[in-house]
């Protein structure tokens, strides 16, 4: 049977964690940041952003807190359907998850996109979080 119950610390939790967690591991804070940036085609050197980069940003961040919060609620209902309760079996079901979706959808706009596989790989490497994510809403 699915389980649509809600539970509000864990989708505050993930919802919020994902955000800032995403936000970091894109930021130039970190050291993949250089590799991951060139391979999108942004310009490393730049200091400003344009007028139509800036009113871009609303839909951008919006868009972010919008699919963070989507994440939170779908795992609670895929962790809570299947019963489970401890933070490795959510671990591990998270990590069923990035393998079923984040890494099939990634493989496929890789090949249909023609994108260069380092930065699919980063992409990916950062959806492990849902392994951590998915453990802390089994325990929440």
């Amino acid at each position: 049977m699915i389980d649509f119950s809600f539970s509000l610390v864990p989708f505050l939790i993930v919802g919020i964690g994902n955000f800032f967690i995403s936000w970091l591991y894109y930021s130039p804070a970190v050291p993949w940041f250089k590799t991951w940036a060139q391979n999108v085609d942004m310009d490393i050197t730049k200091k400003e952003m344009t007028e139509e980069e800036k009113k871009a940003m609303p839909r951008l961040m919006g868009g972010a807190v919008v699919a963070s919060f989507l994440l939170a609620y779908g795992l609670q209902v895929l962790i809570h359907s299947m019963g489970i309760t401890t933070f490795i079996t959510g671990a591990i079901a998270g990590v069923v998850l990035w393998l079923v979706f984040a890494v099939t959808l990634s493989l496929n706009s890789q090949f249909e996109g023609r994108k260069p596989v380092v930065l699919v790989i980063n992409n990916v490497l950062y959806l492990l979080t849902y392994a951590g994510f998915a453990g802390l809403v089994a325990v929440l």
